[in-house]
């Protein structure tokens, strides 16, 4: 018994050392933190706050004052202001003048790249394109539709074609039709014959030859008149005129109009059917006068429609009209577009897409040129030694004659009044820079479209410009001149 209560009381004791221990320790931390708010304020208190700003509004500008008194949210995006401090903000401070002619140079270390997303992309040449999105409607190819007429007066006796839609071979029969005077034609032609026959062995030659005239013009008012040889010739096996004739399609295609009726008595010249191919459509699209300059015969167009949204039909420009229409302020261009399975159907309405090669912009040279691996600003257009370091030459890629230095349209920040980029000089390190771009265009890249503008002025090839995150960077620098703590830490700082 004595045993177990000399265990208790050591226990017990133990267990008060070790509560003592803890409540010193603890004692000893809350008397540190005063400390350490002391070095903290201290430490904020060495920089001095200019004035609170809004990440995404440069222009709010708070004073520590106005702060203090609870204006601590933008007033226009009710985002949390945060503090410019003196030394940070004097490049913000500057006029604009002197804001200009300094150059900002922005840093970014590996943590704040990562949090950022950081992208950037090499400045190169490329074959681009501008897109021209227009609409058009399909018409018949006028080079394949033909009218069939009756070449002779007379009555329909039989249509072998009797609906508008079919479809018809070259060489298939349209029509049965009686014509007396088809009848006395065939029969000058055959007494003609029969004349020139009793009059080959005539000593007289004048007669013979006035016989072969007879038979050489009634055998051409028949051809006039739609016969064909072969007609002509059964006539002749036979010996005797047909009171009917057989009027056969002149062009394969389909039947677009119909006037022949059976029992119909027609004039000679009268139209009896239309035929038009439809293997190959126009379509007649509408371009703007602005965009005319982009458009080139022989140039190829993606066509797609609302019938058959899945499928693009492809053709290319024939003949782009010599005026224009004054009331919409466009030209008409052609396109020839093959049709091959007849989807296409006149008087549809098409989406029509064509892509204008752009010229405008630095153009590549098409020339090798030679350069230093460690002074790539020295350019040669022959072999040789660097100038600089005495290094060989080597030689750089070629440029495709044709193509234009291209940068990428995420990359270029529109104000209104200036288009910006920013220039990774090196790992980290951006630089703001104005450049001059043309319009607009695309570039195909490892297979899919991406988008670009055509550089004018301000970029060389192989500058390396962000693609991603610099408008956040951009933001940044408008307020303090460097890329800071900003967007919830979005560019925090390694401490």
């Amino acid at each position: 018994m004595n045993k177990l209560k000399r265990t208790l009381v050591i226990g017990f004791g133990i267990f008060l050392l070790a509560a003592s221990l803890v409540l010193v320790s603890c004692q000893t931390g809350e008397e540190g933190t005063p400390e350490a708010e002391l070095t903290a304020e201290k430490t904020a208190a060495e920089k001095e706050i200019l004035y609170y700003t809004c990440g995404m509004h440069p222009s709010v500008r708070v004073s520590p004052e106005d702060y203090e008194k609870g204006n601590t949210n933008c007033p226009i995006c009710n985002m949390g202001l945060v503090p410019v401090y003196k030394e940070e903000g004097e490049m913000a401070g500057m006029e604009a003048d002197e804001h200009e002619a300094m150059e900002r140079e922005l840093r970014l270390n590996a943590r704040a790249q990562r949090l950022a997303r950081v992208k950037t992309e090499e400045i190169q040449f490329r074959h681009l394109s501008r897109e021209i999105k227009t609409v058009g409607e399909i018409d018949y190819d006028e080079r394949k539709v033909a009218f069939v007429a009756a070449w002779i007066p007379g009555r329909i006796d039989k249509l072998f074609v009797n609906f508008t839609g079919a479809r018809v071979r070259k060489g298939d029969p349209l029509v049965w039709i009686y014509s007396p005077d088809l009848v006395t034609t065939q029969q000058e032609y055959l007494l003609a014959l029969e004349t020139l026959e009793k009059v080959k062995e005539s000593p007289h030659g004048e007669t013979l030859e006035g016989a072969r005239s007879l038979v050489d013009a009634s055998k051409k008012r028949l051809l006039l008149w739609g016969i064909s040889e072969k007609q002509i010739e059964e006539l002749e096996e036979k010996g005797e005129a047909s009171t009917h004739m057989v009027i056969y399609a002149p062009i394969g295609g389909t039947v677009v109009h119909k006037n022949a009726v059976e029992g119909k008595y027609v004039k000679e010249g009268e139209n009896l059917f239309q035929i038009a191919g439809l293997s190959n459509v126009w379509v007649l699209a509408d371009i703007y006068e602005s965009e005319l300059a982009g458009i080139k015969k022989g140039q190829d167009v993606e066509i797609t429609t609302f019938a058959f949204p899945g499928d693009t039909f492809t053709g290319q420009v024939s003949f782009v009209d010599p005026y224009l229409n004054p009331k919409t302020r466009t030209v008409k261009v052609r396109v020839d577009v093959p049709n091959p399975r007849m989807k296409l159907k006149p008087g549809m309405y098409v989406n029509v897409l064509l892509n204008a090669r752009v010229h405008e912009g630095i153009q590549g040279t098409g020339k090798v040129i030679y350069t230093c691996p460690m002074h790539p600003e020295v350019l040669s257009d022959k072999p040789g030694d660097c100038p600089i370091c005495e290094m060989a030459l080597v030689e750089k890629p070629q440029v495709p004659a044709g193509s234009v230095l291209a940068v990428p349209r995420s990359a270029v920040l529109d104000t209104g009044e200036r288009k910006l980029v920013y220039i990774e000089r090196e790992k980290g390190v951006y630089v703001p820079k104005e450049i001059e771009v043309g319009p607009a265009a695309v570039a195909s890249v490892d297979g899919q479209k991406r988008r670009f503008y055509a550089v004018i002025a301000g970029l060389s090839e192989e500058m390396r410009v962000v693609t991603r995150a610099n408008f956040l960077i951009d933001s940044q620098s408008q307020i303090t001149g460097q890329a800071e703590a900003v967007y919830s830490g979005a560019l925090e700082r390694d401490k």
